[in-house]
């Protein structure tokens, strides 16, 4: 049977894992890896050097032809390049770049695309931040045939994850980026065997108006700020972990935007064991979720007075053991455990108490 001739489009480390697996089918003879696509070097100002993408890297390191066009509008040297490898797949993960239609019509079987939700919902640039910050217990991967619009093409596959209450993004960025590769490999090989036409193939999302359908957007600086006086304990949490290894979830002391890097939810159960009840579904964590985060067990750091009654932001513990944050909710905290404040590297939270001389009674806003 004659091998499939690929065009893989990719950026981040998510790209590369996914690239990895096409090597792999690469040696295993299912395809001939024609070309690779990513975006161009982008100027690191502390390295004062161009800093190629992890696709790019591991392209050339198997010495595989790159290509960094900064657009496809109107490219008519890309197109007539791609129509030149007589291509019966495209693959794209994390591009960053929207095909358009004549780019998409060339291959045989169509574009496959890898999205690190289950669509449809989640749609859009930054699914893996939002699954967190909307406290979803569970997110995926999804491989769709692309088209004409925004994650909304036919969808061949999809692969469930769990979301730890605890995960930061990191971790299930990586988690998404290793089954979505392998789920992708499946796809593939599928394809290899029976060539199906991707536009014949797979269920079609929803049929609702696609503003309807849970959409994500591009994370700004305001969405990364932390106050509080105002946000609840459970967005805060889900701030800090969305954005830790991502810019950063932020809040201010003493006129400078301090970073948080790593932090835990606090609950007094007695508080809400009986007064919050969990969703039906058990899609979202909630409060519950984290009551036995503050036990009286022996040796334990996160204990914390129990007439301690401070306004939303206000520091209530601050030495070796523990650095605590009052919320808006009675008996809900922030348990700091490490900082970046502005100007400088990321510190412990020891090291921040130190550093700025942090007393019971600081505000953070």
């Amino acid at each position: 049977m004659p091998l499939l001739n690929v065009v893989f489009m990719g950026t981040p480390n998510i790209a590369s894992v996914s690239l990895q697996c096409i090597l792999e089918l690469r040696e295993s003879s299912v395809l001939n890896l024609k070309s690779v696509y990513t975006k161009p070097p982008v100027w690191n100002n502390k390295k004062k050097e161009l800093v190629m993408s992890s696709v790019n890297r591991l392209a050339l390191k198997h010495d595989i032809d790159v290509r960094t066009p900064a657009t496809f509008k109107k490219n008519a040297d890309e197109t007539a390049f791609l129509k030149s490898l007589d291509i019966d797949l495209i693959i794209v993960v994390a591009f960053g770049h929207i095909l358009p239609v004549d780019i998409l019509n060339i291959p045989r079987y169509g574009a496959l695309n890898l999205h690190p939700a289950l669509l449809p919902d989640l749609r859009g640039p930054s699914p893996i931040h939002h699954a967190i910050l909307k406290r979803l217990r569970f997110s995926g991967v999804s491989i769709m045939a692309l088209d004409a619009g925004v994650d909304t093409g036919p969808i061949i596959a999809q692969q469930k994850v769990d979301i730890g209450k605890d995960e930061y993004c990191e971790s299930l960025y990586e988690r998404l980026s290793i089954t979505g590769s392998v789920l992708l490999s499946e796809v593939i090989k599928t394809i290899f065997k029976i060539k199906v036409n991707m536009s014949e193939s797979g269920f079609v999302q929803s049929d609702a108006d696609n503003d309807a359908l849970t959409a994500t957007k591009l994370i700004g600086l305001d969405e990364r700020m932390v106050d509080f006086l105002k946000d609840e304990p459970l967005e805060i949490y889900a701030k800090i972990r969305a954005f830790a290894e991502f810019g950063g979830a932020y809040f201010i002391f003493r006129n400078k935007i301090v970073k948080l890097i790593e932090a835990k939810l606090l609950i007094n159960g007695k508080e809400y064991e009986r007064s919050v009840s969990g969703d039906e579904d058990g899609l979202f964590y909630n409060y519950n979720d984290y009551v036995d985060s503050l036990s009286s067990g022996e040796n334990n750091n996160d204990i914390v007075p129990k007439d301690v009654e401070s306004l939303p932001g206000t520091i209530i513990m601050a030495n070796r053991l523990s650095l605590i944050v009052a919320t808006t909710k009675k008996g809900a905290y922030i348990k700091l455990l490490r900082l970046k404040p502005e100007g400088r590297k990321d510190i412990s939270y020891i090291d921040f108490i130190n550093g700025y001389r942090i007393k019971p009674g600081d505000i953070c806003r």
